[in-house]
């Protein structure tokens, strides 16, 4: 429910409202928690909706430019393994194989030896690969920006922590 009168209401208020018919508090159903967490989500899936229409028309696919966007934390950032970047981009490392198969295919990313560790291999981003990156992350980065437009500075940094703290806590 809304607290107040002049509070406008979303999806989520919706969605919260179904389940209350069928769940109550004793059932274990926190109101404000689902809310959350529906939202969160709705926030994650309209981010990739916005970054998949941006590469509609651009040769980089959906996976090919996350991958980047998972090596390429910053210019001076050192090559990766497969198995970290899998694990960034939370897909399997065969999966994260097949993507780098394609990204050094199309001259975007190196892999070679690591030459601390024979066994593994290093990956790392071709001038084409950053170049590629480039094209597409600050766009989305100004689509992302605008998912929040309707929150200041300071709230933004508030949810921020309050989210930080939230994932800290799962870590106890």
């Amino acid at each position: 429910m809304t607290s107040g009168k002049d509070e406008q209401r979303d999806f989520g208020d919706e969605h919260l409202d179904r389940w209350a018919r069928l769940f109550t508090d004793a059932d274990g159903f926190d109101r404000e928690v689902e809310g959350a967490l529906v939202r969160m989500s709705s926030m994650t899936r309209l981010s990739d909706q916005r970054l998949r229409e941006l590469l509609a028309d651009d040769p980089l696919s959906h996976e090919e430019f996350k991958t980047l966007h998972h090596l390429l934390g910053s210019k001076d950032q050192a090559p990766t393994t497969p198995a970290v970047l899998a694990d960034r981009a939370g897909v399997t490392r065969a999966g994260m194989t097949s993507r780098i198969d394609r990204l050094v295919a199309r001259g975007l990313v190196t892999r070679r030896e690591d030459p601390d560790d024979r066994r593994s291999v290093l990956i790392e981003a071709t001038p084409a690969g950053w170049e590629a990156w480039d094209r597409v992350v600050h766009d989305w980065s100004a689509q992302e920006q605008q998912l929040f437009k309707g929150l200041t500075i300071t709230e933004i940094t508030r949810l921020n922590a309050l989210l930080r703290k939230a994932f800290l806590a799962l870590d106890d």
